[in-house]
């Protein structure tokens, strides 16, 4: 899969709090190169290809393209998905909601504060020009917001204007993908910024947490650096429902292969009851200390 790098350096989008300094100006990442990855669900091959089409017909007709992504019942607009819209400073130009075409949507932030705007710029501002953001969001008709998954990509039109085109899906069934992008993220800030880079990876405001899925960091004792739930917990010698030393496999993987998929049962955040669960993990060293980073993701 093809990845891209985030140059060091500061993305004029008048990014709100520290946290945007440091991504915008500290952090090394990689992101998610989406045409090339291996999915393993239909409907996200069917997202990404709408989008692609989307951003092919832009560059094709220019700023005609936005009439048709209005057409209600078409290919670009039907039951609760929509192509949109936008340009590199948060205009919309097409919308499922007509009052949001010619509005400036910079600002605009999920329930937790999370600017996704800004985030799909943050997407499309390299040379891959693709993207993925996740954000609560509500369902056309519905008064409490869901996790919404979106996938952008830019366009350049005939005219020489830069648009942002991109749809979303509600629900969206997290990609193993999606998790090995967030674990490269992370650990690549990390690595770049030391132990500040743990405040961030709690925010709810970063793009590190999303649906059921986060970022863990566990040292090289089994101690929890980095959990919603339990941080600065102890698991070296804890077991699963069946048994399973799983901490210990996971620093195992970690040491004997660098990074690697480890699979045991752990409790969704607010159930009690464990679900099957797979997590992508990638050991870094700092200074001489073993750190290892890790999402999960629930396989029922």
């Amino acid at each position: 899969m093809k990845r891209k790098k985030w140059h060091n350096r500061f993305i004029n989008l008048n990014l709100v709090g520290s946290f945007f300094i440091v991504v915008s100006i500290l952090m090394f990442s990689l992101s998610l190169f989406a045409e090339d990855a291996e999915y393993q669900y239909k409907e996200t091959e069917q997202l990404v290809e709408l989008v692609n089409d989307a951003t092919i017909l832009i560059e094709e007709i220019g700023e005609d393209a936005f009439a048709e992504f209005a057409v209600q019942d078409s290919k670009w607009r039907h039951d609760d998905k929509y192509v949109f819209a936008i340009d590199p400073e948060g205009m919309v130009y097409a919308h499922a909601s007509a009052a949001l075409v010619g509005t400036n949507v910079i600002e605009l932030t999920d329930v937790n504060g999370k600017p996704f705007i800004k985030w799909f710029l943050i997407e499309v501002s390299d040379e891959d020009s693709s993207g993925w953001s996740h954000y609560l969001w509500n369902i056309p008709g519905e008064d409490e917001p869901t996790w919404k998954t979106t996938y952008v990509k830019s366009a350049l039109a005939p005219s020489g204007e830069k648009y942002i085109t991109g749809c979303g899906l509600y629900n969206m069934t997290t990609e193993r993908e999606f998790v090995v992008d967030q674990v490269n993220e992370a650990a690549e800030m990390i690595t770049s910024q030391g132990l500040d880079a743990f405040d961030v990876l709690r925010d709810p405001q970063s793009e590190f947490i999303f649906n059921n899925n986060y970022v863990f960091v566990l040292n090289g004792e089994g101690m929890l650096l980095v959990h919603p739930e339990i941080e600065g917990t102890n698991l070296y010698n804890s077991q699963d429902e069946n048994g399973k030393f799983f901490i210990r496999e996971i620093l195992e993987v970690g040491r004997e292969n660098g990074s690697g998929w480890v699979d045991y049962w752990w409790s969704k955040p607010g159930e009690d009851k464990p679900s099957s669960k797979s997590s992508y993990i990638r050991q870094i060293e700092i200074d001489g200390d073993i750190f290892v980073v890790g999402v999960g993701v629930y396989l029922e």
